[in-house]
């Protein structure tokens, strides 16, 4: 399937994409008549996806997921704070109820939010959403870049390594370490899609105990610095 630049909106957009919704939906009953049955029946994701709201990195359209197969929560620039009640729901019901077995934080390059936190986007999120994003940026020194070329890589180093750093927070969720606790097979592991590629590249991060978060978190970093030296 190629796809086409999305044309700009218009008044008709959204009846054009329900007509495209009609169409598809016909399409796969013809070929499978009991597919959307056997689809309502419940879902068995193999995979919890935390990712960015960005229009251009959808996870099942890149990683060519069929539905059921993802179960996906997005925000801004794909964080995974402990403090935040919803993602730390959608995190229990899908090892509790859904019983997924590994968890994947899905990052993106030249990340809005993570231009934000750079200082180098207007607008975007509230509050100190991105707080823990300014605070990595400072930890590896990536403000204040030399040119724009190095804004840019600085942009998409912070983007792999925001990854790293909520794979860590994903790890620590109560959700997690209580599955943990109870012996079950749950890991913790980091992708980063390049938006000039298409491709998306595993950050080699992946968690399957907690006493394996600092050294995990350490490497992948370090194997990220030296990347983009």
């Amino acid at each position: 399937m190629i796809f086409s630049t999305p044309a700009p909106y218009s008044e008709n957009r959204l009846s054009e994409m329900l007509a495209r919704n009609a169409q598809w939906a016909g399409q796969i009953t013809a070929q499978d008549p009991d597919y959307f049955k056997r689809l309502s029946a419940g879902q068995s994701p193999a995979f919890t996806v935390i990712s960015c709201c960005d229009s251009r990195a959808d996870p099942n359209t890149l990683l060519q997921s069929n539905l059921g197969e993802l179960f996906v929560y997005k925000n801004v620039a794909n964080q995974a704070g402990l403090n935040d009640l919803s993602l730390q729901t959608a995190i229990q019901f899908s090892i509790d109820s859904l019983k997924v077995k590994h968890i994947l934080v899905f990052g993106h390059h030249n990340c809005g939010g993570v231009r934000i936190a750079l200082g180098l986007h207007a607008g975007g999120a509230p509050g100190d959403w991105l707080e823990g994003v300014r605070e990595l940026a400072h930890d590896h020194q990536l403000f204040n870049p030399a040119s724009p070329e190095q804004a840019n890589r600085n942009v998409d180093k912070l983007c792999e390594l925001n990854v790293i750093q909520q794979v860590r927070l994903a790890a620590l969720s109560p959700a997690v370490n209580a599955a943990w606790g109870r012996g079950e097979p749950v890991a913790v592991g980091g992708l980063v899609y390049s938006l000039s590629t298409g491709r998306v590249i595993d950050l080699d991060c992946t968690i399957r105990s907690r006493a394996e978060i600092d050294e995990r978190c350490f490497s992948a970093m370090k194997a990220i610095c030296a990347r983009y030296q």
